[in-house]
């Protein structure tokens, strides 16, 4: 056993549900993210990282912290530089690990030997505060990721904060858009039905509950944090409802949790192209994050110029109130600006894509243009009597639409 090396670069990290499910989603989130990485492992190496990356999640899953399973925190992080890969196992038991020689007779209990002869190097350290602790190995690469700018730590996903409703077998998480927050979906909550669907509705980092919460503010890192609460809510599949931004974090979601996402239903979605913009609209959208009057312009430019006055100071309010500017700003690159739609050209996961006749932004034509070319399992819906806030706007057709397609 040997003390802590160095902090490597780059890094990556994500929660693990407490339960049995956890040492297979590790080892499939390993496997995946040395892909991304571009890293050059041979295949013992390789084989290996995966293996000991198994036995610490099993060892934690098993041994760690006298807690009920399911609520405990468990998350593994992954880094490299060196010429060596390691993989950190966190977990809430301040008790450090000891070594001891296996019974090879017992069908378990061989874990941290096997680390201990194996990995390269090993060793556990408490976390600050003595809350728990972290045990990590490393193990030899032999060719270093591409090279590119220090980005620095990756953030830690977290289980976002959220309201849940129903109790029924449907799983689905609503995704809330750029002037949201998990309130924007209270209105639909009386008339949802709780006996077939449970609904996890979140808020993203910067806004509501998690207001004061940092990040990086990307479709990548809003993501990783709908992942975790899968994780942490124990929902192995689930489907996605996403609006205007919440539509392309969806299809993020999908392709980051492969296999996970059953369904997509987007309510006035953004396309994972991004959103093309002139100058004098990207200068109204820029800088609604410190100016409610262009908050306001664009509610009722994407309403179709036809909702109450005293509406649209309403949904201005609820925004401005909702989220940290500098997150609210940010988010706009992300939505508007990163374009995978490569990625999920061709993908068969079930869609409804649901738009508003007068929204004349991410209109009915712009829907057909992009996600009905590119998911060859999508159609279209288009409500009559909505522009681009059809949760406001028309409720109960929307939730007609979303259950008829989710059950």
């Amino acid at each position: 056993m040997t003390t802590a090396p160095a902090r490597h670069r780059p890094a990556a990290a994500r929660q693990l549900p407490d339960s049995l499910r956890a040492p297979a989603i590790a080892r499939r989130w390993v496997a995946r993210t040395l892909r991304q990485w571009g890293l050059v492992l041979t295949d013992e190496a390789a084989a290996l990282l995966v293996e000991l990356t198994s036995e610490l999640v099993t060892n934690a899953i098993v041994h760690a912290a006298p807690a009920e399973r399911g609520r405990r925190e468990l998350a593994i992080r992954m880094s490299a530089g060196g010429g060596t890969v390691r993989v950190e196992v966190h977990d809430p038991d301040p008790a450090l690990p000891t070594v001891r020689e296996p019974d090879w007779v017992a069908e378990s209990g061989r874990g941290l030997f096997l680390v201990d002869v194996q990995a390269t190097e090993w060793g556990a350290a408490r976390d600050p505060g003595g809350r728990g602790k972290q045990v990590w190995f490393s193990v030899p690469c032999t060719g270093a990721p591409p090279e590119g700018p220090d980005e620095g730590e990756t953030l830690m996903p977290v289980a976002l904060p959220h309201d849940i409703l129903g109790s029924g077998p449907n799983r689905v998480i609503a995704l809330h858009g750029w002037f949201g927050d998990r309130t924007q979906w209270r209105r639909l909550h009386p008339y949802l039905d709780g006996d077939a669907f449970t609904y996890a509705f979140p808020e993203y980092r910067g806004y509501g509950d998690a207001r004061d919460l940092t990040g990086d503010y990307t479709l990548a890192e809003i993501a990783g944090d709908v992942i975790a609460l899968a994780d942490k809510l124990g929902w192995d599949t689930f489907s996605l409802v996403g609006h205007s931004m919440g539509g392309t974090v969806m299809q993020r979601v999908m392709l980051d949790a492969p296999g996970r996402v059953r369904r997509l239903v987007g309510v006035s979605p953004v396309p994972a192209s991004g959103v093309p913009f002139d100058e004098e609209g990207w200068a109204l959208f820029a800088g609604a994050a410190a100016e409610p009057a262009n908050r306001r312009a664009i509610i009722d430019f994407t309403t179709g110029n036809r909702m109450p006055s005293r509406w649209l100071d309403e949904m201005v309010a609820a925004s401005v109130g909702n989220c940290d500017p500098a997150a609210f700003r940010a988010y706009l690159d992300a939505w508007a600006r990163t374009d995978y739609h490569k990625e999920i050209v061709g993908d068969p996961t079930p869609a409804l894509v649901i738009a508003g006749a007068h929204d004349p932004a991410l209109s009915p034509d712009v829907m057909r243009q992009t996600w009905l070319e590119w998911y060859p399992n999508a159609e279209l819906a288009v409500l009559a009597d909505a522009g681009h806030y059809a949760v406001e706007e028309t409720p109960l057709a929307l939730i007609s639409h979303i259950e008829r397609f989710l059950g």
